[in-house]
C-alpha cells in the first residue's frame, strides 16, 4: 500500500510538471493569437502614409463607422491553418451580428474557384488548356470576327483574362424580375441587361479583366461535364473542402437567406436583401460563402503547390495556375484565376471581390493568408487597409503603406492646377488641393510631394501635372498600380 502510494505521489508530480509544462505553452501561444487579433482590429492604415505624421494608426470599428460598412468577417491563415476568424458589426443596418458562419456573397473571389475547377477538367483531360475553347462548347460558340482570325480564343486565355473579350461588368439581378441563363448572358439577350460577350481585341496580344470570359468558362464547364454549373462546383470543389456554407445557389434557399448578410452600395444606405441578390454570372461573382469556408480553399491550394495534398490540384497543375503571365504592369501580373505577386521566396496569390460586397483573399505559398468579406459601402478602402495591417502584425514582405515626404507649396501655386481634366476635377480650398476622381463623386484631398505631383492617401494614385515653358499647367497624369493616363486641361 505504501508503495502504491508513493507511485501515485509520483505520478501526480509528473502530471504537474507536465500540466505546467504544456499549460504554460498553451497560454502563450493563446496570448499571441490574441495579440495578433488585436493587432489587426487596431493597425489598420492608408495606402499612402505622410513622413513625420503621428497617429496614422486607425481602429477596426472607427474605420468600419466611417466608410458606412456594417458588417465585416475575417479570418487569418498563419503557418499553414487559420489561426483566428472574428464577425464585426451587423448583416444589415438594423440586422444580427455578424459571425464567422454569416454568409456574404464573394463577388470576383468566386473567380479562383471557377478556374479550379476548370483545372480538374484538364487534369482528367477531358480539355485542354491551350485549344480553342470552342473545340468543346456545344450550346453556343464564340463568335468569330477579325479578332478571332486565325487566332480562336483558347481556355488558358479565359483564365488569364487576355482573351480579347471585353471587361463585360456582372449584373446583380432579382430573381423576381426573372433571370437570365447563361445562353442569354452570352448574347445580351432579356432578361440579361449586359452587353453581348464579343471579342474586341486579338486574343493573346494583351491583359483585359473580364467577366465575360468567365461567364464563357461557366458555359464550358456545363458543356464538358453535362452538369449544372452550381452542381459541379459543388462536387469538383466545395464538398472535397467540406466547405459546408458555401454555395453557388441562385437565388439563395430561405435557410440559407437567413445566414447571409445584406449588400450595400457606397453610400452604406442602400442595400440588397440577399433574397433578392443574384449574380447572373455565377461564375465571375456568384459564390457565397464565410471567410473560414474560403481560407480553406486558399490552405489547400498552398498544400497543393506543395504537393502535401492533392485534393484539388496536383502539385504540377498548381505550380501552373500559380504562375505569373500578363497583366496591366510589372507588379500585377495573372496565373490562371488568380493574381500573381511577391518574389520567388515570398509568392503570394491574390484575388478581391467588388461590385456591392467588397472582398478580399490573398494567400502566400508558404502558409499565411487572410480573407476579409464585407457588405459593400466603403468596404473597398477598407479591406485594403486591414490587408496592411495584417501584412504589419505578421511581417508579409507586401501590402504595406508606402511612406511620403511632403513638400510646402503656396496658394498661388496651388491655384495654377486648380480645373477639370477629363474625368478629374481640381478645386483648392485654402491651402490644399481637392480632387473629384470621377467627376461628380466625394472630394478628396490630395498632397504634394513635389512641384508638380500629388498622391491620394488611400488609393495608389499619383496625379503628376503637366507644366509648359511658362509654368502653366496644361494637362495631367494620372498614374495607379494598373493604369497611366494622360489628360489635358479642359476648363
Amino acid at each position: 500500500m505504501k508503495a502504491f502510494c508513493r507511485f501515485n505521489k509520483s505520478m501526480g508530480l509528473n502530471l504537474c510538471w507536465l500540466f505546467l509544462v504544456f499549460g504554460t505553452r498553451w497560454m502563450a501561444a493563446e496570448q499571441t493569437v490574441a495579440t495578433h487579433e488585436s493587432g489587426v482590429e487596431s493597425n489598420l492604415q492608408f495606402q499612402n502614409e505622410i513622413r513625420g505624421k503621428l497617429g496614422q494608426r486607425m481602429r477596426l470599428e472607427d474605420r468600419m463607422n466611417a466608410l458606412h460598412v456594417s458588417g465585416v468577417s475575417i479570418a487569418v491563415i498563419h503557418r499553414g491553418a487559420v489561426e483566428w476568424a472574428k464577425g464585426y458589426g451587423a448583416t444589415s443596418l438594423d440586422g444580427a451580428p455578424v459571425s464567422t458562419s454569416t454568409l456574404f456573397n464573394a463577388a470576383s473571389m468566386t473567380k479562383p474557384l471557377t478556374a479550379v475547377g476548370v483545372l480538374r477538367l484538364v487534369q482528367i483531360r477531358k480539355i485542354n488548356l491551350d485549344a480553342p475553347v470552342n473545340n468543346y462548347l456545344k450550346r453556343w460558340k464564340i463568335p468569330e470576327n477579325k479578332f478571332t482570325a486565325g487566332h480562336p480564343v483558347t481556355i488558358r486565355q479565359l483564365l488569364t483574362h487576355t482573351s480579347g473579350i471585353g471587361t463585360h461588368e456582372g449584373q446583380v439581378a432579382d430573381p423576381d424580375a426573372g433571370l437570365p441563363n447563361i445562353l442569354q448572358v452570352l448574347d445580351g439577350q432579356k432578361p440579361a441587361t449586359t452587353v453581348p460577350v464579343r471579342v474586341e481585341a486579338q486574343p493573346g496580344t494583351k491583359y483585359a479583366y473580364s467577366n465575360g470570359g468567365y461567364a464563357v468558362l461557366q458555359l464550358l464547364i456545363e458543356d464538358v461535364s453535362g452538369k449544372p454549373f452550381a452542381q459541379y462546383m459543388q462536387q469538383a470543389v466545395l464538398s472535397p473542402l467540406h466547405m459546408d456554407s458555401s454555395t453557388f445557389e441562385a437565388p439563395l434557399s430561405p435557410a440559407r437567406v437567413a445566414r447571409a448578410a445584406t449588400g450595400y452600395w457606397a453610400d452604406g444606405v442602400h442595400g440588397i436583401a440577399p433574397a433578392h441578390f443574384v449574380k447572373t454570372q455565377t461564375s465571375a461573382g456568384g459564390l457565397w460563402t464565410t471567410p473560414t469556408d474560403y481560407a480553406k480553399f486558399i490552405i489547400e491550394l498552398q498544400r497543393d503547390y506543395a504537393g502535401t495534398s492533392h485534393r484539388l490540384l496536383n502539385q504540377k497543375m498548381a505550380r501552373e495556375m500559380m504562375t505569373a503571365g500578363m497583366g496591366p504592369s510589372p507588379s500585377v501580373r495573372w496565373g490562371l484565376g488568380v493574381r500573381v505577386g511577391g518574389t520567388a521566396s515570398n509568392t503570394f496569390f491574390e484575388h478581391g471581390g467588388s461590385g456591392v460586397f467588397q472582398n478580399e483573399s490573398i494567400g502566400y505559398l508558404n502558409g499565411d493568408g487572410i480573407v476579409i468579406l464585407t457588405n459593400g459601402g466603403g468596404g473597398g478602402d477598407l479591406v485594403n487597409e486591414v490587408a496592411r495591417s495584417a501584412a504589419s502584425v505578421y511581417n508579409w514582405p507586401d501590402f504595406h503603406s508606402v511612406q511620403h515626404t511632403l513638400v510646402s507649396l503656396q496658394p498661388e501655386v496651388l491655384e495654377k492646377f486648380v480645373g477639370t481634366y477629363d474625368f478629374i476635377k481640381i478645386t483648392r480650398e485654402y491651402d490644399r488641393l481637392m480632387a473629384e476622381i470621377p467627376l461628380g463623386t466625394e472630394r478628396q484631398q490630395v498632397f504634394p510631394e513635389a512641384q508638380d505631383q500629388f498622391f491620394l492617401q488611400d488609393a495608389p494614385t499619383t496625379l503628376k501635372f503637366d507644366l509648359n515653358d511658362k509654368g502653366e499647367c496644361t494637362g495631367v497624369e494620372f498614374i495607379t498600380s494598373i493604369v497611366h493616363l494622360q489628360r489635358p486641361k479642359t476648363k
